[in-house]
């Protein structure tokens, strides 16, 4: 007659899903044309920061600076002038609008999907984080190359404004992905194991 084997522990599996789980399960129930929004509004928002170099004035390309006398009173003057104007008007106008419009969009799905965290953090947050220091990266290369470390009023503009959208999406995908996602996963470890620790490498 054969030993009996010992059982194995009966491990205790929850039988309902934990809000972690059912973030995860919801993002096959998403519909595609709001992953399709996501991409459009933070390519949208991208887009406004690399048409906004091209209102950057230089004072030393203008024509106006060029015929001014080193000795003329008024140079500075001028060319303080010429700094605080925009070479494009049209462009300016096109990349605010960019910029209104891809931050409402991101507002927008932000609201929309609130209660789906895992989806705001990958599809919302991280992407306009990302977005926003290209546009930064992009403004610095241009006012050290193209305009000879001439800080115009739109490229200071610029800078503010996207290192302000780089501090709100950052902060948001920081408190999402690092504090209230992490509180969520914590519930669903301590759901299904709870007698392991998890790894937090």
């Amino acid at each position: 007659m054969e030993q009996d084997l010992p059982r194995p522990p009966i491990v205790r599996v929850p039988t309902t899903e934990t809000r972690y789980m059912q973030m995860l399960l919801h993002l096959d129930r998403i519909p595609r044309v709001y992953n399709f929004l996501a991409g459009v509004f933070t390519w949208i928002l991208l887009a406004s920061f690399l048409i906004i170099p091209g209102t950057y004035t230089s004072f030393k390309n203008s024509d106006m600076f060029k015929n001014l006398e080193e000795d003329d009173d008024k140079s500075s003057a001028i060319a303080k002038a010429i700094i605080d104007s925009a070479a494009n008007v049209g462009l300016l106008w096109l990349s605010g609008a960019f910029c209104i419009i891809g931050g409402t969009g991101c507002l927008f799905l932000w609201l929309r999907w609130r209660k789906n965290y895992v989806w705001l953090v990958n599809k919302v947050f991280l992407p306009a984080m990302l977005n926003s220091v290209a546009g930064l990266l992009t403004t610095i290369v241009n006012v050290y190359t193209a305009q000879k470390g001439v800080w115009s009023v739109t490229a200071r503009i610029t800078a503010i404004v996207t290192g302000c959208l780089i501090a709100v999406a950052g902060g948001l995908w920081g408190a999402y992905n690092f504090w209230i996602l992490e509180k969520v996963r914590d519930a669903h470890e301590a759901a299904y194991y709870p007698d392991e620790k998890r790894d937090n490498v």
